[in-house]
């Protein structure tokens, strides 16, 4: 720290010679040093200590800086030329892409412009970029090169854009070689061209305007009249806006027109205008009575919807609002009154608002007896639910017994009935040691105490309280009806099933009588042993009357059956180790079928069976039952999948139920409709799951989704009405006399039903067809209408295409053009698409005729290039220009004879003019001229810029020949010219 204030830093120095050498040691790379040698290039006193720093950053962007704020005269011209290097891709300063363009844009003067914008071809791939830098150079002459000489299609399009010169366009059109660009230039001359005709065109829209003005005497609806005279006021007012282009006579006699014609349509409206009036005031007459028969209509149906769907729910808010559409036919009533309407509807409708008004008052009390009346069925349907799990807990219960009864006798009934399980592909999987039994205490453990009879009683109180509190009632709503029939359905469908089981119990224990007796009489004992014992089960479990009915036949079966037994071991001792080997074999093959190997699991059960329980088979019932719970292990996993599956289902529906739960009723309606339409969706998508829980399930869903499904009817039912009255306001415009406004109409109809939602599955198809039908109609009037009107125009329209083909294209161009404009002065007044055709068409005739300029125009040039060839190797070369041909004499052109017959001394060289040549029509040198033609540029460029000097070629051409003979060591110069020429015909044109 002390040495510090002795020896300060070398850059510090007051001698430029210590600062250089400080400069030297100085790295750009570090911060510090980095710093240094910023301030010592801007605000060192010394030039040479500048510019060393300079050198050492060495970015475009400092030099940039000091070449625009440098003080110093040496460091500011030193710093302008290292960025022209730079800009150049010279020198060792490096500019990326962005960075020249935002220079060029912002800080570069016009001449610097020009010089790196020809220099740089990839600037030109930039449009904007160029299009900017032009606009700033604004030199006609530079933008005519960069578009010439440098620019590609896209380019020369958007330059065509900024030019609106004819005079320029023209030159333009004769030096473009592309024939799109020609095209384009020729179109643009043709739009300048239409804005000089643009008073002619300004005359012919308000002759057509005053037309249709004066087209209004002969309407009769004044309303319409007003309208229509409004909008061509307005579109008068709008043409002559731009009056200043035409005439003063023109002007006058179009004021004078114009008056005349407002003053007829005046007096045309004073005298129709009273008896529209009174047409009119009938008019608005029947409106009225229509709009209160609407009223009439919608206050009823408001009414009853608040009886027969919000009876028990309904807020102040529901009936305010049905309110509101009562006192709303009031209104429509009193003004019917007013105006003296029909006494008939007026009477009609006020009774119908007295019987509104008088089921209005009567609502409170109506909505207290359909409230108890909805406890009622609430307890209706809580009993409904009681009764319907009890039957549904009935069955496994019974099954739960008969399980524990088999198990007592060594049997498995469940293995016995698994074929018929999976052929019906149903339910849980069974265990054959006793899962049933545990499944049915299971459920039991849910089901109500109460007996059946007690349910029954209950039910038959309540129904008769329902009964009264409905009778109390004007009119009972449809959904509480549904769900009365649905729960008394419950107690109606359980007595019939009662009935129905004990009569099925009946015949089917008959049949099974009739069956072991018919296998008794054919000798069948063993399948006769086995069905009996079913029998005896199914006797047993019968109640006491079917019992009394079926004794006698039963006890003579059973003491057939006595006498059988006695035989049963003689008659399984053989069979059951065959029996034992079959199901073995079954346990160790693999499954292919859970079907066929339940069938097969049966039949060997059924057999097992049929020979009956020996008195020392222990050892191969168990055997034999172990190998079929071996063989029924993979029907197991099946069974237990398939209750994975339902179980998924029943989330996915309790989750459904829950979303459909949570779903925002406030939401815009339409959006309500897509959740509604979606859910529905996904609930029938939803798998299987097991009957007893769809049940509760279903119940759940009907009750979660309800306000949702009936905020989406009401929507659809609104949007119904709406699309029905325009249906009815179409085809009312069918009636209409003036085909045009009625389509108007129909469009704006058109427009409305597309705003309204939609109808509903059931009404929307419909509506859609009907309104559709309405609109093909009408609009199928103003076809016909159209066609009527365009006759004359499609003779017309025939007339002048026929002459048009007969245009002989090989006329002259003075004939076609007069037969051409006769005919466009003839299509004035036809509709545009037919003159959009006719212009079409003459545009074609017009484009024949011009390439067939253009191709003579090219095959004169061509052979004027190939005369000027031939002199230049045959006459030019021997020194001798008297030796011309007369072909080639009258083909060369004044200019061209004058060149070749008058050498005189030029300042550049054969050779350099041989070079210029070249570069000026982009053929390529030989590599040996690579540098020449690099300073023929450069000294081309120089001239145009500094002098505003361009050599064409044939200037070059004309400088070349007039160095007089082509001595014997020119003649590779001589080939190089009749090659640019062979290639650039152009030249000598």
């Amino acid at each position: 720290m002390i040495f510090s204030r002795f020896f300060a830093p070398s850059h510090t120095s007051q001698n430029p010679e210590k600062r250089l050498e400080a400069i030297k040691s100085l790295s750009p790379e570090k911060p510090t040093d980095k710093t240094i040698l910023h301030e010592l290039a801007f605000n060192d006193a010394n030039a040479d200590v500048s510019l060393a720093a300079l050198s050492k950053l060495n970015t475009f962007v400092l030099w940039l800086k000091m070449s625009q704020s440098a003080h110093h005269a040496k460091v500011k011209k030193i710093a302008e030329r290292t960025v022209e290097a730079a800009l150049m891709g010279q020198g060792d300063v490096t500019i990326n892409a962005n960075e020249k363009a935002s220079f060029l844009r912002e800080s570069a003067n016009g001449e610097l412009i020009q010089t790196v914008l020809v220099n740089d071809p990839s600037l030109l791939a930039d449009n904007i970029l160029v299009m900017t830098l032009l606009h700033k150079v604004d030199k006609p002459a530079f933008t005519q090169t960069i578009f010439l000489h440098h620019a590609d299609n896209a380019l020369q399009q958007a330059i065509l854009g900024t030019i609106e010169d004819s005079s320029v366009l023209q030159k333009l059109e004769k030096k473009c070689r592309d024939s799109a660009i020609h095209a384009a230039i020729a179109t643009k001359l043709q739009v300048l061209k239409a804005q000089a005709e643009k008073p002619i065109e300004l005359m012919r829209r308000v002759t057509l305007c005053l037309s249709k003005y004066q087209a209004l005497v002969d309407k009769s609806d004044v309303e319409d009249i007003d309208k229509r005279q409004a909008e061509l006021l307005s579109e008068y007012n709008d043409l002559m806006t731009d009056s200043s282009i035409l005439s003063s006579d023109d002007k006058t006699a179009v004021d004078a027109k114009f008056a005349r014609i407002s003053e007829k349509v005046s007096r045309h409206l004073s005298r129709i205008r009273p008896e529209w009036e009174a047409q009119k005031a009938a008019k608005e007459k029947a409106e009225i009575e229509a709009l209160c028969k609407q009223h009439l209509s919608h206050a009823t149906t408001q009414v009853n919807w608040l009886y027969g769907e919000r009876l028990c729910e309904a807020t102040l808010a529901d009936v305010a609002v049905v309110n509101e559409s009562v006192r709303a036919l009031e209104v429509s009533a009193d003004h019917m009154a007013s105006i003296g309407g029909s006494a008939k509807l007026l009477e009609e409708v006020r009774t119908g608002i007295a019987s509104l008004n008088k089921s209005l008052e009567a609502f409170s009390m109506q909505q207290q007896y359909g409230q108890k009346l909805l406890i009622c069925l609430s307890q209706v349907e809580s009993l409904a639910e009681e009764s319907r799990q009890q039957q549904t807990a009935g069955t496994p219960s019974e099954s739960t017994k008969s399980a524990q009864d088999d198990k007592e006798k060594g049997l498995t009934e469940q293995t016995a009935e698994l074929p018929e399980a999976a052929s019906t592909d149903t339910t849980e999987s069974v265990s054959i040691e006793g899962d049933a039994v545990q499944n049915g205490t299971h459920q039991n453990d849910e089901v109500s105490h109460k007996a059946p009879e007690s349910i029954e009683a209950e039910f038959k109180a309540l129904s008769e309280k329902y009964h009264d509190l409905r009778n109390e009632l004007i009119s009972v709503p449809s959904a509480i009806n549904k769900r009365w029939h649905a729960a008394s359905r419950v107690f109606s469908q359980k007595k019939q099933a009662k009935k129905a089981e004990v009569d099925h119990a009946l015949r089917q224990c008959r049949k099974q009588i009739s069956v072991v007796d018919n296998l008794i009489a054919q000798g069948k004992y063993r399948g006769a042993i086995t069905k009996f014992e079913k029998l005896s089960a199914t006797f047993e479990s019968m109640p006491e009357n079917v019992k009394k009915q079926l004794a006698k036949r039963f006890e003579k079966t059973a003491e057939d059956i006595a006498h059988l037994e006695g035989w049963q071991d003689y008659i399984a001792a053989p069979r059951k180790p065959a029996l034992v080997e079959e199901a073995q074999t079954l346990a160790s093959t693999p499954v292919e079928d859970i079907k066929q190997r339940g069938e097969a699991i049966r039949y060997l059960r059924q057999q097992w069976l049929s020979l009956g329980a020996g008195s020392d088979d222990n050892t191969l019932q168990s055997a034999f039952d172990a190998a079929l719970e071996l063989a029924f292990q993979p029907c197991r996993e099946h069974y237990a999948a398939l209750d994975a599956e339902r179980e998924k289902a029943l989330k996915a529906r309790q989750s459904l139920i829950e979303q459909v739960a949570a779903i925002d009723l406030s939401q815009d309606e339409a959006v309500l409709a897509k959740l509604f339409d979606r859910t529905v969706k996904q609930w029938h998508e939803c798998g299987q799951v097991e009957k007893r829980e769809y049940e509760s399930l279903k119940q759940r869903w009907n009750k979660t989704i309800s306000p949702l499904q009936t905020k989406v009817n009401q929507w659809h039912a609104m949007n119904k009405k709406a699309k029905q009255q325009l249906v009815a306001q179409a085809s009312a415009l069918l009636a209409e006399e003036d085909i045009a406004s009625a389509t108007e109409t129909a469009q704006q109809l058109q427009h409305s039903w597309k705003a309204i939602g939609h109808a509903g599955k059931r009404d929307e198809s419909r509506l859609w067809r009907e309104f559709r039908l309405a609109n093909d109609a009408l609009f199928g009037r103003l076809k016909e209408q159209r066609k009527a009107q365009s006759s004359a125009f499609d003779e017309t329209f025939n007339t002048l295409f026929t002459q048009l083909n007969a245009i002989d294209s090989e006329s002259d161009e003075s004939t076609i053009a007069t037969s051409i404009q006769d005919i466009e002065s003839r299509a004035k007044d036809l509709p545009g698409a037919m003159r959009v055709k006719l212009d079409k068409k003459i545009a074609g005739i017009q484009k024949q005729q011009l390439t067939r300029a253009q191709q003579r125009h090219v095959r004169q040039v061509q052979q004027r290039a190939q005369s000027v060839i031939s002199v230049l190797s045959e006459s030019l070369r021997a020194g001798d220009i008297t030796n011309i041909s007369d072909d080639d004499a009258d083909m060369l052109g004044k200019r061209w004879k004058s060149a070749l017959s008058k050498p005189t001394p030029v300042q550049q060289s054969r050779h350099w003019l041989t070079v210029a040549l070249e570069a000026a029509t982009d053929i390529p040198s030989p590599k040996s001229d690579s540098s020449m033609r690099t300073n023929v540029q450069l000294t081309m460029m120089t001239a145009k810029l500094e002098k505003g000097e361009s050599l064409s070629p044939a200037q070059l051409l004309e400088d070349w020949i007039a160095h007089g003979k082509v001595d014997d060591q020119e003649t590779h110069l001589l080939e190089r010219v009749v090659n640019v020429l062979d290639n650039n015909p152009e030249v000598v044109a």
